[in-house]
């Protein structure tokens, strides 16, 4: 796993910098790497009349003589790489005087990154002489009234020149302990930290400002982070630092909060075991090292045999208590180098480093077993579970950590599927599994793997020759298995609870997919999503259609919701009640397979419908007469009742010429196009439509 590192911005020191900066006795600025200011003291206000509040983010050549602009783009050019550097040059006043100044720019540098440039001004014609030793008077009022340690040293001996109460809250000692002894700070450092902290003091000795954060142990002994912004101040006649003045600000709490974030970042929260990124960082690193020290490291997946029956039985709490139960075995079973993860529901994967013999693992699986088998009490009842674990090595079975993942996975359900409870894995095991069952395990990490997509299919209005809608098509493409058939793994998601988690998915990706085609000022088109009887019954299905809309702001009438009989079937009142409440918010309903089954078509009349689709099986067998009979009857039964009529599934001239003789003008088939991608689907709205004008005779 590669952390994502993100580049600092100096933006995210302003505030650290500011109590600081704000009182600095003489115009200080901070500006940022595109050249514009994005903080300064009163000071520079002072001295230049332009009201902060007004003037944050003016480009700082803006306020400079026009023939001064070139000396001191080359002024700035060099200090971001680097270098320290003064300038004498002419400012312009806000009230439109021009006053001759010196600049001093410094680098703000942070963890070896130039963010900006830290810059002091001084007015030729009132130059104040710094002194070394000298040191705000009225610095001592803030010092008690903000709850941050100032602190000034001489750059030379380190010893303190002053420090403000608040370092009694932070490190424990109080301003004369510090004042007698240069070395305490140094000595309350923790030591793992001191190289660091030591080398951020000579950076700043140098010339550069520096922000960096380390860990201490107080005069209690409490450990504690804190954050240390140090930034070197000048003399007008010296180009070196005469002294340091720092900040420190105990941020103990926000590293505790940020640890705190990490771990769930990383961690299963019910049962706190690595989960599924944590796993992979590990496993490449132990895989690196197992080249290294050329050893072996086996992987078990494993999966409780019918929790799916906990669950329903007892209910998803006691279900979460016996993961928690399980969690807890297997973790104080394994070695301290061993690593257990949690995948979600009920899988666990298992690491077992610095392998000698192949041996092990088997022994340690079986092991595992034993301890899953004892009984778990619950409720006054006994309950024992059993676990089907698959095995992969490093290296017999593959270098790579996804695929020994996935071989052990593979393995564990031919364990499964046999009842063996302990498989390795074996070559061309994964062709020996049961495609079903596979489906089905790899169907349930298929939205969070991303290999679900949608395609488009545009629906056309043949006398208006445009498309006035686009069908939304589930498609699932796996990396292993390839592309597989809608018809294949629908079935397998309706036989499980996974149709509903698809179906929203599909309605949250088609609604956020239209509302962006919406910003391309394409023509207006509805996109129709197909909705499962098991989804449109229940109590959250109308909240959640309204909710997705109003997030992605999307008119309701671009969204249609197509059902099939056998849907409208199902539960008769309550799909009734459903379809009005849509109705009622705008969206409307496509009956969908419309004459398949014709018990249904009496009912036709109670639902409100607007649109059916004639299924295509129908539009299959037009050669033969009565089909075309059927055809030609189920056309005017639709419009007899004042209902638009689709025919799917045309893919011949003879079937589009048909169908426009019988009145039937709204389409959509492979004559028109196959589903397409998105990029396709907005050239369907090109003067050229991507072919479909010659389709329209």
């Amino acid at each position: 796993m590669r952390n994502e590192i993100k580049k600092p911005d100096i933006n995210s020191y302003i505030e650290v910098c500011k109590p600081l900066l704000e009182d600095v006795p003489y115009p200080c600025y901070l500006m940022n790497l595109e050249g514009s200011i994005v903080f300064s003291n009163e000071g520079v206000q002072e001295l230049t009349g332009y009201m902060r509040q007004d003037h944050y983010q003016q480009n700082f050549v803006s306020i400079l003589e026009e023939e001064e602009i070139d000396r001191a783009i080359d002024h700035v050019n060099a200090v971001l790489k680097g270098e320290k550097r003064s300038l004498q040059t002419k400012l312009r006043h806000q009230d439109g005087s021009v006053m001759i100044v010196n600049i001093l720019s410094i680098p703000f540098e942070v963890d070896g990154v130039i963010l900006g440039i830290c810059g002091y001004i001084t007015d030729i014609a009132n130059e104040k002489r710094l002194s070394a030793c000298s040191f705000p008077s009225h610095w001592d009022n803030i010092f008690t009234g903000i709850k941050i340690c100032l602190w000034s040293l001489d750059v030379n001996t380190m010893e303190t020149i002053s420090i403000s109460p608040v370092c009694r809250t932070i490190f424990g000692y109080c301003e004369e302990e510090f004042l007698q002894n240069p070395h305490l700070w140094e000595q309350l450092i923790l030591p793992a930290d001191k190289m660091g902290a030591s080398r951020h003091i000579e950076l700043v000795k140098k010339g550069k400002s520096s922000l960096h954060e380390y860990r201490i142990v107080s005069k209690s002994g409490e450990r504690k982070w804190v954050s240390d912004f140090i930034v070197p101040i000048f003399s007008e006649h010296h180009h070196d630092p005469i002294r340091i003045d720092r900040i420190v600000v105990d941020i103990t709490k926000r590293k505790r909060a940020e640890e705190k974030l990490t771990f769930l970042a990383f961690h299963d929260s019910l049962t706190g075991l690595p989960n599924r990124r944590k796993l992979d960082h590990d496993l490449h690193k132990a895989l690196t090292e197992a080249r290294e020290r050329k050893k072996m490291v086996g992987v078990l997946f494993l999966d409780l045999d019918r929790f799916k029956n906990i669950n329903d039985s007892l209910g998803h709490k006691m279900g979460d208590k016996v993961l928690q139960v399980i969690a807890e075995r297997l973790k104080v079973s394994l070695r301290d180098d061993d690593i257990i993860s949690r995948q979600g529901g009920d899988e666990f994967v298992i690491l077992l480093t610095n392998l000698t013999t192949k041996e092990d693992l088997l022994e340690t699986a079986a092991r595992i077993n034993g301890i899953i088998a004892k009984p778990i009490r619950l409720l006054g009842n006994e309950y024992v579970l059993s676990a089907s674990i698959g095995m992969s090595i490093f290296p017999d079975h593959g270098y790579e950590a996804e695929g020994l993942i996935q071989k052990a996975d593979h393995a564990m359900y031919l364990a499964k599927e046999s009842g063996v409870g302990i498989q390795p894995y074996e070559l061309g095991m994964s062709t020996s599994l049961s495609r079903k069952l596979l489906l089905e395990q790899y169907l349930h990490r298929a939205i969070e793997k991303n290999e679900l997509s949608l395609d488009y299919q545009p629906i056309v209005d043949v006398y208006g020759k445009q498309v006035i809608g686009v069908e939304a098509l589930l498609r699932w493409n796996h990396p292993v298995l390839g592309a597989i058939s809608p018809g294949e793994f629908i079935q397998i998601a309706e036989e499980s609870d996974l149709i509903v988690k698809i179906s929203n998915w599909v309605l949250e990706t088609a609604c956020r997919q239209r509302k962006k085609w919406a910003g391309k000022n394409l023509p207006p088109f509805y996109v129709s999503i197909n909705v499962p009887a098991r989804q449109i019954n229940l109590e959250s299905f109308l909240p959640n259609v309204k909710d997705t809309l109003e997030r992605y702001d999307l008119p309701s009438h671009l969204l249609k919701i197509e059902i099939t009989e056998r849907t409208a079937m199902t539960n008769v009142q309550k799909t009734l009640n459903t379809i009005k409440d849509l109705q009622g918010i705008g969206v409307d309903l496509i009956l969908d397979d419309f004459g398949v089954g014709y018990s249904s078509i009496s009912y036709l009349v109670q639902y409100p419908f607007n649109t059916i689709k004639i299924d295509k099986s129908f539009i299959e067998g037009l050669e033969n007469k009565n089909q075309r009979s059927i055809c030609r009857t189920l056309v005017a039964m639709g419009r007899n009742l004042g209902m638009n009529v689709v025919a799917e599934g045309v893919e011949e001239l003879e079937q589009y010429q048909f169908l426009c003789s019988i009145g039937c003008h709204n389409m959509q088939g492979y004559y028109f196009s196959r589903p397409t991608s998105v990029e396709q689907v907005e050239t369907f709205f090109t003067s050229k439509q991507q072919g479909l004008q010659e389709r329209f005779q």
